[in-house]
């Protein structure tokens, strides 16, 4: 494995000669002191020593500068090179902005796997939700992006050789299964804003997918992996071809790849031995119903009630509930301390932490089932020697396909209403019935449909971008670059055993129970799976078609323009159009005509979905930039760039960024820049219909959950500042019944929600800060082949952020955590988001979208590389990346206090999932290689971290994760100069992921929930 460090960069390309390695180029960094004190950067230092970082060997040179500096980074091609993060033209590798470059190397080393993979092992990346783990639990259907610094997807930009991807989806983020590696020779990462030089989103940072130009003949290359388990079987190929016609005028490069990744048991994994289940309230809950239905009604019903608990069951009397469970012998589950549950091995419920839950009756997959098929083509020709002639077509077609291991859940916003002639109602639920003030009254319910189908998500993304341009020079000084490109991507999203609500209300309201409609009826209160008949005819499928499109047309002039102490300046300036646009058509029985407000509906025909409407928009852009480079002394030298960009929705907007490189002395480089970027509002934030959402609000017994469950913290006085009386006072306003409110428990962890965009938005706004140094001393040279350190503090403020007000903070704002409400006023602009039901039960959450946050992040980067020669074993190497995370802090709304959520777990604000932000984070690798190949052993390691509910609550007993370690083991052999062998075992010590939050709960995405793993894998050169 060969890892490109930001300190200084060496290319090392393979030749035919699969043993043979060879050096092509090297870099210095450069800096610009701004934002961090002395003091903690000399301890960073000694903290990098001490605990290395990855760097890499650097070849040392007997020139001289007029500094007399040794040049340790001569450029020793002839070929014009681009770094990522400037469109500046120069002859070695140099930046302001740390920069990571990682080769095909390194991804390969992960086994057959999707590129996010390979990168999440980098500290500076966060994992997703939804690449790997299911599309019908709200993740991203595949989907599988790249996100630097936890600020999520949409805030990292995407490139492939400098030029923008084809988006996919209304976020705008590049879907990463659409790169095969087979095309890439190296990927380079900045961090910090590059919006003056590439435009919008580029907010955390940048990454560059460089394409591997160098082919010549056929590449063969094809990989396959296993658990330990024998599933999650991975199988990838590719064959790509290079070659010239023409009299080398012309060059042609073709690939293509396949790769296919199966399912993952869940059930075969003993982590996941305690997972609850579905929680309640939707699962099997029976709700009160009619007119007054808080109270009792007349009072021999209500002595037959206590007489069913307090005789018949011989438990406590319930106090006036709202809801109940059934067992499986129809007796009645009080909820309040699950009175009355019986048989919890041979049913579908269990107790966990006082709370009943529906266990899942069927096995899941923790890995997200993909096969994809890949197309590249790229030809240029020299129409000149000075102009030449390009096109490129970049094609991919993938399809995920996932069982759920349960069915529908139906929503609590418009639940079923079940009347009292249902024949079905047992004996016992009669009595519960009877004792309403209006027994005659239907009654609400909610349930999964796991019993009627399970539920099926198929999704298939078909996407493809083509450009042309030309390139080349003017004369001996300028060189410009003009293309045009355009893309598609196309999302077919089917849904299978969606439950029909007009045939469902139809089956439970027949007074035979819907024997007449399908065999045997179907009964709502019973464990028994339906009859194939009323399976079928209770279930629909629906089809959406979601369409996104982008164009640009974009021309670069670079060049040099006069002399300074230091060199020659040099100069780039540029124009860009660029249009998205995006149409959603959503299948007309999930978006039946709107009732009163736009786009809003109250009964689709489907149940558990919120009614979403069919929309699209579009957002264009034009550009112009210049950027500078001025080496003002030998030694030391500037970059200065900046861009107006001129949108039609929101108008013009201005970023710029500075940034400088010094080498005071032999070895030492200092760099650092600073830089304003922006994130125009995507098309999702502008336009998405209202829709349905899940609002992750925890559990009451671990500081979370809904603030008027008894058995929370702002019930009984936990939280500092919060009244517990006036909070009683508040729920009873909001809707609680008095009759209920003492004994009310929520017992589930999330909520409904709904979402929708905002066309009024604003561009968000970023500062970043960098400022590093480069240690290459000399006299290392005598003790190793090559040594490196690198040690960079960033620093990036996003303002006005676009975010939803979520259900957590509509909750805690509401009753007043942060003192945003003190005089408990259930008018408060948070209370009104916040609707409830008959019975006090949280129905649904609203979540509005506004330019309402502020994000900060900090930390310390630290890169080394060594290496040393050892007599007849070969070249022993370390490299390690490690990053250190000082502050990840939160501004939800501008009324909100800033939070700090460095080193916790937990916190959904960002991407709407459970992200992780361990103080530190770490890749690092020991190795030896040679002619004959390599055995490297990998290090992957993931702090502690605590539960983020700490944050609010500093009093909470919540449980975090602790700080795991894997380990891979990965070998590579040269059988001869064109086919090589390489094999390895991921997670090497089978550790299993940590339990956050619950039983058998973790985040999928960052932690290894599949376990050891095998891999082996081949390239053939011809």
């Amino acid at each position: 494995m060969t890892v490109y460090i930001n300190g200084r960069i060496v290319l090392v390309e393979r030749r035919k000669s699969a043993g043979t390695l060879q050096k092509a180029g090297s870099k210095h960094g450069r800096v610009m002191m701004r934002h961090v004190r002395i003091a903690a950067l000399c301890g960073v230092c000694l903290a990098g020593m001490a605990n290395p970082a990855l760097a890499q060997q650097v070849t040392p040179t007997n020139e001289s500068n007029e500094l007399g500096l040794e040049d340790r980074n001569p450029a020793p091609v002839a070929e014009p090179i681009v770094v990522t993060g400037s469109r500046i033209v120069r002859r070695d590798f140099t930046a302001e902005s740390p920069i990571t470059t990682i080769d095909q190397d390194f991804i390969q080393d992960s086994g057959p796997a999707t590129i996010e993979q390979s990168l999440n092992a980098l500290p500076q990346f966060q994992a997703t939700q939804g690449s790997q783990t299911s599309a019908i639990t709200g993740g991203s259907g595949g989907r599988a992006n790249a996100n630097l610094r936890g600020l999520g997807a949409e805030r990292t930009l995407v490139l492939f050789d400098g030029r923008r991807l084809q988006p996919s989806d209304t976020s705008g983020a590049v879907d990463l299964n659409t790169i095969s590696s087979a095309l890439i020779s190296t990927v380079e990462v900045i961090t910090g804003g590059a919006s003056a030089v590439y435009g919008s989103d580029a907010i955390a940072g940048v990454v560059n997918f460089k394409f591997n130009n160098r082919f010549r003949g056929f590449e063969l290359e094809g990989s396959a992996g296993i658990s330990e388990l024998g599933d999650a079987a991975t199988y990838s190929g590719s064959l790509t071809w290079g070659g010239d016609f023409a009299d080398q005028r012309g060059r042609i490069f073709l690939s293509g790849s396949y790769l296919e990744r199966d399912t993952a048991s869940q059930n075969a994994r003993a982590f996941f031995d305690n997972q609850d289940g579905t929680s309640s309230p939707t699962s099997g809950l029976i709700i009160q119903s009619g007119r007054n239905p808080f109270g009792f009604g007349r009072p021999q019903n209500v002595a037959a009630f206590r007489n069913l608990f307090a005789n018949t069951y011989g438990t406590s009397i319930p106090g006036v509930s709202s809801s109940y469970n059934i067992n499986a012998d129809g007796t009645i589950i009080g909820r309040n301390g699950a009175l009355n549950l019986r048989n919890t091995q041979g049913t579908g419920y269990i107790v966990a932490e006082g709370v009943i839950r529906q266990r899942s009756l069927y096995d899941s997959t923790v890995q997200l089932p993909i096969e994809r098929y890949t197309g590249f083509g790229r030809g240029e020709f020299d129409i000149t020697s000075d102009i030449t002639a390009y096109a490129q077509l970049n094609y991919a077609n993938y399809t995920v396909d996932q069982t759920s291991a349960s069915g529908v859940l139906q929503s609590v916003v418009d639940p079923i209403q079940i009347p009292v002639s249902n024949p079905f109602i047992t004996p016992d639920l009669r009595i519960l019935l009877n004792a309403r003030p209006v027994p005659t009254a239907p009654f609400s319910y909610y349930f999964t449909g796991t019993r009627i189908g399970r539920l099926r998500v198929e999704e298939q993304y078909d996407v493809y971008q083509a450009l042309g341009g030309l390139k080349g020079q003017l004369g001996s000084s300028f060189g410009f670059d003009v293309y045009v490109s355009h893309g598609k991507t196309t999302q077919d999203s089917r849904t299978f055993n969606q439950i029909s609500r007009s045939r469902f209300n139809q089956v439970v309201s027949a007074a035979d129970g819907g024997a007449s409609l399908c065999e045997g009826g179907y009964d709502p209160f019973g464990f028994a799976p339906a009859s194939q008949s009323c399976s079928e005819f209770l279930t629909i499928d629906t089809a959406n078609r979601f369409t996104f499109e982008q164009t640009v047309v974009q021309g670069n002039l670079n060049g040099q323009m006069f002399e300074l102490p230091g060199g020659t300046a040099g100069f780039a300036v540029g124009a860009e159009y660029r249009r998205n646009s995006y149409d959603a058509a959503i299948d007309p029985r999930l978006s039946p005509q709107p009732t009163g407000t736009p786009g809003v509906t109250t009964a689709p025909e489907v149940l558990g979905t919120s009614g979403q409407s069919s929309s699209g928009g579009d957002i264009a852009v034009s550009e112009i930039y210049g950027e500078i480079l001025l080496p003002v002394l030998r030694g030391l030298e500037f970059d200065l760039a900046y861009r107006y960009s001129d949108y039609d929705r929101i108008g013009g907007v201005h970023t710029y960024k500075a940034g400088a490189n010094w080498t005071p002395m032999r070895g030492l480089t200092i760099r650092g820049g600073y830089s304003r970027a922006i994130r125009a509002p995507s098309l999702g934030n502008l336009f998405a219909p209202r829709e349905g959402a899940i609002g992750i609000i925890g559990r009451a017994a671990s500081g979370g959950g809904d603030p008027c469950d008894v058995t929370g913290d702002a019930r009984n006085g936990r939280i500092e500042g919060v009244s517990r009386d006036q909070v009683r006072a508040l729920c009873i306003a909001q809707g609680v019944p008095v009759s209920l409110v003492d004994g009310y428990t929520y017992s589930g962890s999330a909520n409904a929600a709904f979402r929708i965009g905002n066309p009024d938005l604003q561009e968000e706004t970023a500062d970043s800060y960098t400022i590093g140094a480069v240690l290459q001393p000399l006299f290392m040279d005598s003790v190793l082949d090559g040594f490196s350190l690198s040690v960079d503090y960033y620093n990036i403020k996003v303002d006005d952020a676009i975010g939803y007000v979520t259900s957590p903070i509509a909750l805690n704002q509401c009753y007043n955590f942060g003192g945003q409400n003190p005089d408990y006023d259930p008018q408060n602009f948070a209370c009104q988001l916040i609707e409830r039901d008959a019975s006090g039960l949280l129905a649904n959450i609203q979540e509005p979208l506004f330019n309402l946050a502020q994000y900060q992040t900090s930390g310390i980067d630290f890169q080394i590389d060594a290496s040393l020669d050892v007599a007849n074993v070969g070249r022993l190497f370390l490299k390690s990346a490690v990053t250190y995370v000082i502050d990840y802090k939160i501004q939800s709304v501008d009324s909100e206090p800033v939070r700090d959520y460095a080193g916790t777990v937990g916190n959904a604000q960002i991407d709407g999932f459970s992200s992780t932000h361990p103080a530190w984070k770490h890749v690092t690798t020991l190795g030896v290689g040679g002619e004959l190949g390599s055995l490297s052993l990998r290090w992957r390691y993931i702090g502690q971290q605590d539960n983020s509910i700490i944050v609010t609550d500093p009093n909470t007993d919540a449980e975090g994760v602790p700080a795991i370690s894997y380990f891979d083991l990965i070998g590579r052999l040269a059988v001869n100069d064109d086919f090589e062998l390489r094999g390895g075992i991921t997670n090497l010590a089978d550790r299993q992921p940590p339990e956050f939050g619950g039983n058998s709960v973790t985040p999928t995405s960052t932690y290894d929930v599949i376990g050891r793993r095998f891999f082996v894998g081949a390239t053939a050169r011809f």
